[in-house]
């Protein structure tokens, strides 16, 4: 595949995860807790892809475009920060590339218990602020 190549932006839904607990692009809980989980790069690229995915369900992108979009450089080789990104995306189960096609989750769920454990205190309090509240408003 050519790094020019236009890539289609699919949305995908996120797997056994019901819509209550689906956080959007622009839902505080993603900039709170999923960013220190994603770490920057990630974090860009995914929201970049997720916002294109829910702007419109003909939306294309080519990995040069994703690379200058997102500050990441050139995507050139399997080193290049782009490269490591979408690998990190994909063990997320954010984003993956198929044949012409990224498929990218539009919404995250609350973190894992052991992905909260690794985070500051104070970014696991901001989780419970939001975990509490959506509980809340399910009930």
């Amino acid at each position: 595949m050519s790094y020019s190549t236009d890539l289609h932006v699919v949305p995908t839904p996120h797997p056994g995860r019901g819509t209550r607990r689906l956080h959007d692009p622009e839902h505080p809980y993603v900039d709170g807790v999923w960013l220190p989980v994603l770490g920057p790069a990630s974090y860009v690229a995914w929201r970049h892809l997720a916002r294109l995915a829910i702007a419109s369900s003909q939306a294309t992108i080519s990995l040069d475009a994703l690379a200058a979009a997102t500050g990441l450089g050139a995507p050139r080789g399997q080193q290049s920060p782009l490269s490591r990104t979408l690998r990190r995306l994909g063990r997320f189960d954010l984003a993956h590339i198929r044949d012409n096609h990224i498929l990218v989750r539009t919404a995250l769920p609350l973190v894992t218990g052991r992905q909260l454990a690794r985070l500051d205190p104070t970014i696991q309090a901001i989780h419970r602020v939001h975990r509490d509240a959506t509980a809340r408003t399910a009930s």
